[in-house]
C-alpha cells in the first residue's frame, strides 16, 4: 500500500519555518503574522537589548487614489514599546501597533520587516 505520510525529509526549511511561526501565532493569540522567517526562534534577539519604540505608519483610509498617487495622502503613525530586542517582544509591540491601526481602518497583518530609524526608533513594515 502507498504510504502518503509526510516525512521530515519531505518538508523544506521554509515550510517548517512557516509552521513554527504559525504555531507561535496561535499560541499567543495574535492576529498578526510573523513573516520574517530568517529568524528561527521566538526568544531570539534580533536587536540589542533595551527598550525599543516600534512605529507603524499607514495611510488614512479617507485618502483618495489621487492623493496616494501624488504622495499627498495623510499618514497616520501608531507605536508601542518592546522591552527588549527579542522576536517575542518585537512581535508583541507589532501586534499592539496593528490593533491600534485596525481601529483606524488599516488591515495589514503580515510583519515583513523592522528597521532602525535615524531617531533610534524602529519602523515596522507590514503587508496584507
Amino acid at each position: 500500500m502507498f504510504d502518503q505520510t509526510v516525512k521530515f525529509e519531505d518538508v523544506d526549511a521554509d515550510t517548517l519555518s512557516m509552521e513554527y511561526w504559525n504555531d507561535m501565532q496561535t499560541e499567543l493569540g495574535y492576529e498578526t503574522v510573523w513573516s520574517m522567517w530568517e529568524f528561527s526562534d521566538i526568544d531570539q534577539n534580533i536587536f540589542n537589548e533595551g527598550v525599543k519604540r516600534i512605529c507603524y505608519r499607514f495611510y488614512d483610509q479617507a485618502s483618495t487614489v489621487e492623493e496616494l498617487q501624488n504622495n499627498t495622502a495623510k499618514e497616520i503613525e501608531v507605536s508601542a514599546f518592546a522591552p527588549s530586542g527579542s522576536v517575542r517582544d518585537i512581535w508583541r509591540a507589532a501586534e499592539s501597533c496593528y490593533q491600534q491601526a485596525k481601529q483606524l481602518g488599516d488591515w495589514h497583518v503580515f510583519i515583513e520587516d523592522c528597521e532602525v530609524r535615524e531617531d533610534g526608533s524602529y519602523e515596522l513594515w507590514m503587508g496584507s
